[in-house]
């Protein structure tokens, strides 16, 4: 009967129920971009592995590497073990406490007796000295009844603090893929600008020779010799910068993927092609699967269980206690059943008056839950901030990739022009390279384009949280 009381009282709770922060959420998205045979948005899937919407070797193999090596990647599991840790330290006090606390000591001691008679009067002395032997073998027992959910509130802050380790875990591993495959593809670019500069160059240089020829059989003037060669250095110089910022990309990779610098080299891979098309249609709900939304959530409820904890705390509490042993001062009746040893209470503290500290403290616990709440909120609007950039920057780079390919093909027709033009001899070589000059500088501008819709599409992918994929077969969603 007693324990069912017991039990129900520690099923008590108080404070204020828990009320999500949550804030509307739009029915579409403002720059939503559409793509030609581009499934609806029914069919829409997550990938756990983002990256391989990209259909990439390279930089799945990358990915992998960087998910086992990583170091933050690794501190932020280490997090999560902490976390878990905590959490059953303060699961330990929903528990009784048993504690053994063997106890032997052997007392000498001069001991003055006050009640003793005159020495005329009696024999017992005024001071004797006593020793004694004491043997104790207890076993404690210690107890607070969970009357309002005090210690239930303590635990579920630590539990909520754990799953929100969880959801930085996955925070830190998207913001690493994401970091790994926008490095990868700026390499890419580089890459193939490098070969664009190269061609360039071979051009310029025979170009040179040319001018050089022309110029000993005194069919042109030195002045398109000089403006030759200073095209070729230009060109050069414009390659080793290139290659400069590759070096750089290619040492950033090995640290994400957690190898040294000086022992890594990613081999020549020229970017092809655009990237996977955005489906239209992207449901807004999308974005509340993101880790650090889910993190800042979790953190909200776990700043709440405490203030439920702190406005526990103007409530009385109860310790049960117990001591159950043997004790003895001879040593040969130790741990027999007539040195035997017990004791039981109960104690119930009541708060009258701490100086307001119990309530500055609950006014603490809600301006923290106040706080978090508002973080939460926070970090929904810079997500759908983000989401909205990405997606403009699709529709933007879009665009403009066609008008920069549309300028590139003309440019190369005036290139082409004004070369038969020069070797016919009816106009000037300055004409030829500020053709020709413009065509590098447009294919330049569109490779740049090319990877601006890859880096905007993986901005994309981690604003909404992950990745997204459609299935061959739509009807396996529905059955």
């Amino acid at each position: 009967m007693m324990i069912s009381f017991l039990a129900a009282l520690t099923s008590c709770s108080v404070g204020p129920d828990y009320v999500c922060p949550c804030i509307e959420v739009p029915s579409g998205w403002k720059n939503g971009v559409s793509c030609d045979g581009a499934p609806e948005a029914e069919g829409w899937v997550y990938l756990d592995d983002w990256w391989q919407v990209f259909d990439d070797e390279v930089l799945d193999r990358l990915e992998n590497w960087a998910l086992e090596n990583n170091r933050e990647l690794y501190s932020a599991y280490q997090r999560i073990e902490e976390a878990r840790a905590l959490m059953g330290v303060a699961k330990a006090d929903l528990y009784p406490q048993l504690t053994l606390n063997p106890l032997f000591t052997n007392t000498g001691e001069l001991i003055q007796n006050y009640n003793a008679l005159p020495p005329i009067l009696g024999s017992i002395p005024r001071f004797f000295r006593a020793h004694e032997l004491l043997y104790f073998f207890p076993l404690n027992l210690s107890y607070e009844v969970d009357l309002w959910g005090k210690i239930r509130d303590q635990y579920n802050s630590a539990k909520y603090n754990w799953l929100a380790s969880r959801e930085d875990y996955d925070a830190v591993m998207l913001s690493l893929t994401s970091a790994l495959a926008t490095a990868y593809y700026q390499l890419r670019v580089t890459d193939l600008q490098s070969d664009l500069l190269l061609e360039t160059l071979k051009n310029r240089q025979k170009a040179l020779e040319i001018n050089t020829d022309r110029y000993e059989g005194e069919i042109t003037f030195y002045s398109d010799v000089t403006l030759a060669a200073e095209e070729v250095d230009l060109v050069t110089a414009q390659y080793d910068e290139v290659r400069r910022q590759r070096d750089l990309l290619e040492d950033q990779i090995a640290v994400l993927i957690g190898v040294p610098a000086s022992e890594f080299c990613l081999e020549h891979l020229p970017l092809q092609g655009l990237p996977p098309c955005i489906p239209e249609g992207i449901p807004s709900e999308a974005l509340l699967r993101r880790p650090d939304i889910a993190r800042a959530e979790f953190y909200t409820r776990s700043q709440h269980a405490l203030v439920k904890e702190a406005y526990a705390q103007f409530f009385p509490s109860l310790t049960l206690t117990g001591v159950l042993g043997f004790e003895s001062p001879i040593f040969k009746d130790f741990m027999k059943w007539i040195s035997r040893y017990w004791a039981f209470g109960e104690q119930i503290n009541q708060l009258l008056f701490d100086g307001f500290r119990t309530s500055s403290n609950l006014e603490l616990q809600v301006a923290k839950f106040q706080e978090t709440s508002g973080d939460y909120q926070q970090q929904v609007l810079v997500a759908f901030q983000e989401v909205e950039d990405a997606l403009a920057n699709l529709a933007s780079y879009a665009k403009q990739y066609d008008s920069v390919l549309g300028a590139t093909n003309w440019s190369e027709k005036s290139y082409q022009l004004y070369l038969d033009r020069y070797h016919a001899g009816v106009t000037y070589y300055i004409d030829v390279v500020n053709t020709e000059r413009d065509f590098l500088n447009n294919e330049i501008s569109l490779s740049s384009v090319e990877g601006y819709r890859y880096l905007s599409t993986i901005q994309l992918i981690k604003a909404l949280g992950g990745g997204w994929s459609f299935p061959e077969d739509a009807c396996a969603l529905t059955e």
